[in-house]
């Protein structure tokens, strides 16, 4: 079971996502800010996180960024929940290292072929063909 750890600071969409992806079968832990999540990280050793980008202290670029530069991390996917989208919000995102980047409010379709791509280690289309990603997968559509 893959285990899956999900950073926001609001406890609603915390719930939501954890109901959705336990009913999937995935193994699910919360986590209220970054700081809350970098002392998760060590004993759950998730095998993805879904991050939010607007949190109070360490925003989720940041914690984004530091798990990329850490041996430990830099090859767990990070999948960014987002209410910022432009253009070059999903920019941000992807220089800071993120695997992809969903705009809330999200499709919880969208979401759940989202985290099982990444688990199976495979790569958005955008990247296989070496296209841009655009903010148009982002938007739930």
């Amino acid at each position: 079971m893959a285990k899956i750890l999900v950073v926001d600071d609001d406890s609603k969409i915390q719930m939501v996502i954890r109901i959705m992806l336990q009913k999937k079968g995935y193994d699910v832990r919360c986590a209220s800010s970054g700081i809350e999540a970098f002392q998760e990280i060590p004993e759950y050793r998730p095998d993805l996180i879904l991050l939010d980008v607007m949190m109070p202290g360490m925003d989720g670029y940041e914690v984004c960024r530091k798990l990329k530069s850490s041996e430990s991390t830099k090859n767990l996917p990070v999948i960014m929940l987002t209410a910022l989208g432009m253009g070059e919000d999903f920019e941000k995102a992807i220089e800071n290292g993120a695997d992809w980047y969903i705009v809330k409010p999200f499709n919880s379709r969208q979401l759940l072929s989202r985290v099982s791509m990444l688990l199976d280690g495979e790569k958005p289309a955008e990247e296989k063909t070496g296209e841009e990603k655009t903010g148009e997968e982002g938007n739930g559509n």
